[in-house]
């Protein structure tokens, strides 16, 4: 996996940087602007992801979302910063990141998360016997048989995991996201099915029969088993 760090800190750049190769990812290049991350990554090719602050001089993380992903639709955007507010979430995938994650994360639990985004190895459910990858930022709405409202893959799995008794902290963390991540997602979920609160969601989820296809806690954790088994992608 070969990735582009950018970073206004060098301190908190370096610290990424090592985190990432010593888990075995490659770190192609490293920007301390964001003009100068977009020009990188333009000149850069088989660039699988970029991970990204959005407090830069240049242009800000948010400017860069959207050129990057006019120029590279295929390149992982990875939002990784200490402002983690609702607002900037929600700007943040709308603009094409695959995940936000909070720069208080182990950096660790970070290389994990990082190789699991950029091999498209989370799963949700199965449908038509085959698996259904996703990321974050995945639209396709799946309508389950009667429902009155549309749900993303992803807001699908959150409402499985709620369901099951997750807790925001436990979904976010199964998930590789922040909590701020969840709980964007949630209130998605019960604005789209017209509930008030996750009580109402689940009994809303038993009704529709999104419940009965295996717990969901039980397929993420055997897709992680497959990921630390099955060779990395070239």
């Amino acid at each position: 996996m070969r990735v582009v760090l950018a970073d206004d800190h060098p301190l908190f750049l370096e610290a990424l940087t090592n985190a990432l190769e010593d888990a075995g990812i490659t770190v192609v290049g490293t920007a301390t602007r964001g003009d100068e991350l977009v020009e990188l990554v333009e000149d850069l090719v088989d660039v699988d992801g970029v991970l990204l602050d959005l407090q830069m001089p240049g242009y800000d993380g948010f400017e860069c979302l959207e050129r990057l992903r006019r120029h590279s639709s295929d390149v992982r955007l990875i939002v990784i910063s200490g402002t983690d507010d609702d607002t900037n979430v929600r700007r943040a995938l709308d603009q094409g990141a695959v995940c936000f994650i909070g720069k208080s994360i182990d950096p660790a639990d970070l290389a994990a998360a990082v190789r699991a985004l950029l091999s498209d190895a989370i799963h949700v459910g199965r449908q038509n016997g085959s698996s259904a990858a996703l990321h974050e930022s995945d639209a396709e709405a799946v309508k389950p048989a009667s429902a009155s409202g549309h749900l993303t893959r992803r807001e699908l799995e959150i409402l499985k995991l709620a369901s099951s008794g997750l807790s925001n902290a436990q979904m976010a963390k199964t998930l590789w996201v922040t909590e701020q991540t969840v709980k964007f997602h949630l209130s998605n979920i019960y604005r789209k099915i017209g509930v008030g609160n996750r009580t109402g969601a689940s009994r809303w989820a038993q009704q529709q029969g999104l419940l009965n296809e295996g717990s969901p806690t039980e397929e993420t954790e055997n897709s992680r088993k497959m990921r630390a088994v099955r060779p990395d992608p070239a």
